[in-house]
């Protein structure tokens, strides 16, 4: 998601207060009605709500808190300093710019480029600094929050698609923790195996991750056992269920198109038709 002016942002705080306000006020009518003694239906009657609603509210004795706004991460972030300090050394040239990080790493499409020096060009024709412009979020890894989901992302894509600052970021991670780097060493190889159909490798990797200190590594091997014939199957054979699971979801989907009522003479026109 690209960099967006402030005042959207304000926006967005404005609007999310404003939900913020409705929800207190839902859950004032709510606890009012609960503690009255109405029954469920009657809550949900009277003020059109859904009974999961009045599940979630009936029962707390302070106001839902309010959700605090963040700032979506960009995949421009970690660009973003260097594209100002270039602006400020008197590059105007967007698809100068835009090569410029590319050979940094920046893997993304130019129009994301191309809207963030729009903002650089719309501050400076505004008689405002670069500063005014959003900039990188602080602490960011290559443009990711240091989340769990994030790194685990790190740790599937391949080494050679991954920056010199991720390189960097996911060196000292692993260098500072065993299991992680048993962790992101055994993700690589499986992954490999599955892009590559390598399920002759398969007994040599549960070994390993068997004996690995990671226990999420250990449990996922374990899992693995369970069905090993299946697994193996699928990190061999070209061939996959996937055209049968396609046909399974049609089937589905024009069965519950007719409520439960379709015999199965009409599910059988419907589905030959479809």
């Amino acid at each position: 998601m690209p960099n967006r002016p402030r005042g959207h942002e304000r926006k967005l705080e404005e609007a999310a207060s404003k939900r913020h306000e409705r929800l207190v006020e839902r859950w004032r009518d709510i606890r009012r009605l609960y503690l009255a003694g109405a029954d469920l239906r009657d809550i949900c009657r009277r003020l059109g709500v859904s009974p999961r609603t009045v599940y979630r509210y009936k029962d707390l004795a302070e106001p839902p808190p309010r959700p605090v706004y963040k700032r979506r991460t960009s995949a421009l972030d970690p660009y973003v300093p260097y594209l100002v300090r270039r602006w400020n050394e008197g590059c105007r040239n967007g698809s100068r710019l835009y090569r410029e990080i590319r050979e940094q790493g920046y893997q993304n499409s130019e129009e994301i480029c191309a809207r963030f020096v729009a903002q650089l060009r719309r501050a400076e024709a505004e008689g405002k600094p670069p500063s005014s412009v959003p900039h990188a979020r602080r602490g960011s890894v290559a443009g990711l929050s240091s989340t769990s989901k994030n790194v685990a992302a790190l740790f599937m894509r391949r080494e050679e698609k991954l920056s010199a600052e991720q390189k960097e970021y996911l060196g000292r991670l692993c260098g500072a923790d065993e299991a992680l780097s048993d962790v992101r060493r055994l993700t690589q190889a499986f992954a490999e195996m599955t892009r590559n159909l390598q399920g002759e490798k398969l007994d040599r990797w549960l070994e390993e991750a068997e004996a690995s200190k990671a226990p999420a590594m250990r449990s996922f091997a374990a899992g693995l056992r369970k069905d090993l014939d299946a697994v193996r199957a699928g990190l061999t054979e070209e061939w996959s269920n996937g055209p049968v699971e396609g046909f399974v979801h049609k089937l589905k989907l024009l069965k519950r198109q007719g409520y439960g009522r379709a015999g199965f003479d009409l599910l059988r026109a419907r589905m030959l038709a479809a």
